[in-house]
């Protein structure tokens, strides 16, 4: 039975590894997504205690839920099976972003492409006027 399998049915619905670079080096696995996934917050910092607190307002300004979303790091995008990509993907503080964004509407030939996010890290937007009113800006644009 695959490992993905067994975690499911221990009701496991995603895991991170605390130290990566201690398991051997095998090919790299693809990563799927969940089918009600509708944003992807794709950052080197999983948002924790405050952040997620503002993370959450964000979402409700969204009429998303946190349930709607998950999170991973700026290296797992590519690795994505691309057989559910979400609604929204929100890059936050990955100055890599827009190569990335590219690479992966490239490689699964997304049309319409996802709507797409970018903004500092959640830690660096909250308390900070003009960069909460720039990520406003990007979402109401979508509206």
């Amino acid at each position: 039975m695959q490992d993905s399998i067994k975690l499911q049915l221990m009701g496991v619905q995603t895991w991170e590894l605390i130290h990566p670079e201690r398991i051997p080096v095998r090919s790299q696995a693809l990563l799927s997504l969940r089918v009600d996934c509708r944003l992807l917050f794709v950052s080197s910092v999983k948002p924790i205690d405050d952040s997620a607190l503002f993370y959450q307002k964000i979402l409700k300004a969204m009429t998303l839920e946190l349930t709607d979303t998950l999170h991973i790091s700026p290296e797992q995008l590519l690795l994505l099976d691309g057989e559910h990509i979400p609604e929204w993907i929100w890059f936050a503080g990955d100055d890599k972003a827009i190569e990335r964004f590219t690479q992966l509407t490239q490689q699964y030939q997304l049309s319409p492409p996802p709507k797409k996010l970018v903004s500092p890290h959640l830690t660096n937007i909250n308390g900070n006027d003009m960069e909460r009113r720039a990520l406003w800006n990007q979402i109401r644009a979508y509206g």
